[in-house]
């Protein structure tokens, strides 16, 4: 339900500092909103490459040629080094309480690696964790999948929701026989006040097709069975909220 609200100067100053006075003028809070759905094309991977053990070459060489193994697909698929980050060999002990003896008890060193993988493409993410060493030494992490775009798009949606705020604001201004006059105060954070709601809570604008509906995301060691992976939709929402003076 829409509300509105007039406060005068006396209310307004007793409010958060951010809301400065406008000279005893009425006033309306809007909040405008915008949202919209777009198919990712950023798909992240994360690997990390793990062992625990009382020898230490063993597992040093077991977890950089699991890495080395990784980096050769990696080149194969020709992947450009801005996807690509590869964390340096970390190694620290691990221990174990032991209640009998009332102690901490050394059980091995863990050797660690992590490498992220950016892909533009769900087909190459799928390809790639095909690739990976079935060895429980590697885990992997599909992550969130992202969008290139996200900048340009909140943007646009940016516009879209000053434009419903003060559609909104107009719409409240007119049926209390008052007219919008200058910006006061415009922000993508709420001030202090309470604002009349806007925005449709319809159907999000679609940018680009989906071809899906959900994402699955993969954690743990690789499974031999083929991994099931879907584009699924973003959504991105832009809130803007403006405070209108009122006139007659």
């Amino acid at each position: 339900m829409k509300r509105i609200v007039f406060v005068s100067m006396l209310l307004l100053a007793t409010v958060n500092v951010q809301a400065q006075s406008i000279g005893g003028s009425p006033f309306i809070a809007v909040h405008g909103k915008a949202k919209a759905e777009v198919v990712p094309d950023v798909f992240p991977l994360e690997i990390t490459l793990k062992d625990t053990s009382l020898d230490a070459a063993r597992s040093q060489a077991l977890i950089e040629g699991h890495a080395q193994s990784i980096l050769r697909a990696v080149k194969q698929m020709k992947l450009p080094d801005a996807d690509v980050t590869v964390s340096n060999l970390s190694i620290s002990p691990e221990y174990r309480y032991d209640r009998e003896a009332e102690k901490q008890v050394f059980v091995g060193n863990v050797y660690q690696r992590r490498i992220k993988l950016r892909f533009h493409k769900l087909p190459d993410l799928a390809k790639m964790i095909e690739a990976l060493p079935d060895a429980k030494e590697v885990q992997i992490n599909t992550g969130e999948f992202e969008t290139s775009r996200a900048d340009d798009v909140r943007r646009s949606l940016m516009a879209k929701a000053v434009e419903d705020a003060k559609s909104t604001g107009q719409v409240m201004a007119k049926a209390v026989g008052k007219r919008l006059g200058d910006v006061h105060n415009v922000s993508n954070q709420g001030f202090n006040v309470r604002y009349v709601e806007g925005g449709d809570d319809g159907a999000p604008v679609v940018f680009d097709t989906p071809r899906a509906i959900d994402v699955v995301s993969v954690s743990g060691s690789r499974a031999s069975a083929p991994v099931a992976l879907r584009e699924g939709r973003i959504e991105l929402q832009q809130d803007v909220y403006i405070i209108y003076t009122l006139v007659d």
